[in-house]
């Protein structure tokens, strides 16, 4: 990573050896060991099939009111989502995340950034949805100043999303 955060040496700058700048490094938390540990205890597992189950019952009741949700709860009763789930792109145990990336001031007085992203995992009713258990940390981008070129920041791990 360069030290005045323009980018990292991932995605379409992993060709890349050196900036013209020095180096420092970023922290990424592969999100597939997370889900696999949501996954590891029975009763846990349990509660991961709520998504899966609520999905169905969407797809179900679509069926006999001409493809048009009675009401639009949350995301899962979205277009995209039922259509790639109708279309077998979303399986069933599969893992259903959102992702969300933002800055953060870390001192008071201090114009220094740190860039944060992470992953909410959909598969449990929505009361438990933001608890801090089911938000999976995803990368840490420190500042000093804010990312310019977020994309190749968060390439590592939208690659390891694709790779689970």
């Amino acid at each position: 990573m360069c030290t005045t955060t323009c980018l990292t040496f991932t995605g379409p700058y992993a060709e890349l050896n050196h900036c013209p700048r020095s180096q420092k490094m970023f922290d990424t938390f592969p999100v597939g060991p997370q889900l696999q540990a949501l996954w590891r205890h029975p009763d846990q597992a349990k509660k991961m099939q709520w998504c899966q189950e609520y999905t169905n019952n969407i797809i179900d009741k679509l069926k006999t009111t001409d493809g048009i949700p009675e009401v639009y709860e949350d995301v899962l009763h979205g277009k995209q989502y039922l259509d790639v789930c109708q279309s077998g792109k979303i399986k069933d145990g599969d893992a259903v995340l959102t992702f969300l990336i933002d800055g953060a001031q870390l001192y008071k007085y201090k114009q220094s950034d740190c860039w944060i992203y992470i992953w909410v995992v959909f598969n449990h009713v929505p009361d438990n949805q933001y608890k801090k258990k089911y938000v999976l940390p995803g990368g840490i981008i420190p500042g000093p100043k804010k990312p310019k070129n977020l994309d190749s920041f968060i390439s590592p791990g939208l690659h390891h999303l694709c790779a689970i």
